[in-house]
């Protein structure tokens, strides 16, 4: 193989290379820490906002997308949760 084809081949497993290692990085995991009592708040104040759309004047569409954008949204957080009960715990000296 000449000289040109080597330096060729090693460009594009370079490139190869590159795009897998960006194609597994490229998502990103959040991580939320609060305690029950916040996360109670907050569940409750979505399950009242999908009341009062209910209850609006709105069009029917706009209530179901809001509806359904906040019930998609309950759903991923239920699916991510995951319980810390080891950080509540007092330390011991």
């Amino acid at each position: 193989m000449s000289h040109r084809t080597l330096h060729t081949l090693r460009n594009l497993s370079l490139l190869l290379t590159l795009v897998l290692l960006l194609g597994f990085t490229a998502q990103r995991i959040y991580v939320f820490k609060m305690t029950e009592a916040q996360a109670q708040y907050h569940w409750q104040n979505l399950e009242v906002i999908k009341v009062a759309m209910d209850q609006s004047n709105l069009p029917h569409n706009q209530v179901k997308q809001v509806i359904g954008a906040i019930d998609s949204l309950q759903k991923d957080l239920q699916r991510g949760l995951t319980i810390d009960s080891t950080s509540a715990a007092p330390k011991l000296k």
